[in-house]
Order: C-alpha cells, then sequence, then structure tokens
C-alpha cells in the first residue's frame, strides 16, 4: 500500500494489560522456557478438544468436565490452564492481539503509518493460516452461539488497547489514548476484521487475497474515489462482524 510518512518512534510504552494479570505474559512476550512450552501443548490439545465438543454439541451444552475428559486431564487440571470455558476461545484472541503487536512493534524504524499497518495485516493473516482450520472453527463457533461470541469477544478492549499501545510506543510524546493512534489501531483491526470475514464467507478463497482485497478497497476510500456505497456490485454475501 502507498501512504505519506508516518510518525517517528521510539519511546516505550505502558503495559497494555494493567488490571488483567492473568493475560499479562501473552502481550509482554514473556520468556518461553521448556516448561511453558509444555504448558502451551497441553493448552492447545485442551482447546482441539474443547472445540470438537463445541461443535459437536454446542458451545452452552458442554461443560468443563467433558472438555477436561476430552483432553485427557483431570477437570481440576484444567482450571490450572483456564478459569472458566470463555477463557479457551477468550485466549484465543488474546494470542492473535499478541501477534498483532509484535508485528507493530518489530516494524522498521522508518515505516510509514500504512506500511505498518501493512505488515501487521500479514502478520495476523499468516497467524490465522496456522492452523487455518481452526481459525474457521472458532469463527464458526463465535458466529452460531450468542454465548460463546460474548467469549470471544471478552478481550476485545484488551486487544484493541494493546494494538494502540503498540503503536503509540513507536513515537515519542505520544499516548495510546492520542486520536491519531487510536485510529492506526482501529484502521488496523478494521482491515484485520474484513479480511477474515471476505474470506470466511467465501468472497476471496485464501486469507491472503483477502488481505489484498481489503487493502486495495481501503485505498479507494482514501484517494480520490466517490462513487457511492451502493454502486458497489450486488451479491457479495452478508457482513459477518468479528471484531
Amino acid at each position: 500500500m502507498k501512504g505519506t510518512s508516518g510518525i517517528r518512534f521510539d519511546k516505550p510504552g505502558i503495559d497494555p494489560t494493567d488490571g488483567d494479570d492473568d493475560w499479562r505474559g501473552i502481550f509482554t512476550g514473556a520468556k518461553r522456557d521448556l516448561k511453558s512450552r509444555k504448558q502451551e501443548l497441553v493448552r492447545n490439545a485442551i482447546l482441539d478438544a474443547a472445540i470438537a465438543l463445541f461443535e459437536k454439541k454446542g458451545f452452552d451444552q458442554t461443560d468443563v468436565a467433558e472438555i477436561a475428559e476430552a483432553a485427557g486431564i483431570s477437570k481440576r487440571s484444567f482450571f490450572r490452564y483456564f478459569a472458566t470455558k470463555d477463557d479457551l476461545l477468550a485466549r484465543s484472541v488474546m494470542e492473535y492481539g499478541a501477534v498483532l503487536v509484535a508485528a507493530i512493534r518489530s516494524a522498521p524504524r522508518q515505516s510509514t503509518d500504512l506500511e505498518v499497518i501493512h505488515q501487521t495485516l500479514l502478520a495476523g493473516v499468516h497467524y490465522n493460516e496456522q492452523p487455518e482450520a481452526r481459525a474457521r472453527q472458532l469463527i464458526a463457533i463465535s458466529t452460531s452461539h450468542p454465548t460463546a461470541r460474548q467469549a470471544y469477544l471478552s478481550r476485545k478492549h484488551l486487544v484493541e488497547d494493546a494494538v494502540a499501545e503498540a503503536f503509540a510506543s513507536r513515537a515519542r510524546n505520544v499516548r495510546r489514548d492520542d486520536l491519531r493512534v487510536r485510529l492506526l489501531a482501529g484502521i488496523t483491526l478494521a482491515l484485520m476484521n474484513a479480511t477474515i470475514g471476505a474470506w470466511f464467507l467465501g468472497e476471496e478463497k485464501t486469507l491472503e487475497a483477502a488481505a489484498k482485497h481489503a487493502e486495495a478497497e481501503l485505498e479507494k476510500i482514501t484517494t480520490f474515489n466517490t462513487a457511492p456505497l451502493n454502486s458497489k456490485k450486488k451479491g457479495r454475501g452478508k457482513e459477518v462482524d468479528l471484531r
């Protein structure tokens, strides 16, 4: 994407997870030793077992004891990894947000705002491609069951704050609540939302193609294209809000 030069960056920011200690390590990139990697394997096994049950029985109809049994652990062990059933879906959102934050922070200093957004979009695409099947399953579950959707989005505000903080931390004397920073965060998350929605609904066959489509549409909107929204071709399908 083309863009004007962005704001300059240096200053580290505040901890985006203040008040949410259970999720602090995800956003701060805590060092992962052998023990933490083993724990991650167990978390993934629990999540995979839960997804299979949610698809078969429904989110509301599945309880923690069933998930633990399917994962081959005790109910007590389940609670060492997740506080509630809702946290299973909430954690996937937080890990996704951490990928976006890392991409923003690792962008070259000379990058423009739109270049940073582009890099972050690609990082989000690659995250959802690994494995792509799980991303589709989680979206299907969250859009089919209101309770699951609420759980999936329960940490949305933390992701928004963390993305804004990542942009702010790249600039001198800029706070995460500044309008420009919030706008950059909003554009980034809106692009990701549109990308995933286009892919999930079948408008584009791959996440990468959906990302290119979303960026192309944004460029049209931000240039001299004055065509009204209703001039678009019909038959695009309904919108899926995954923010």
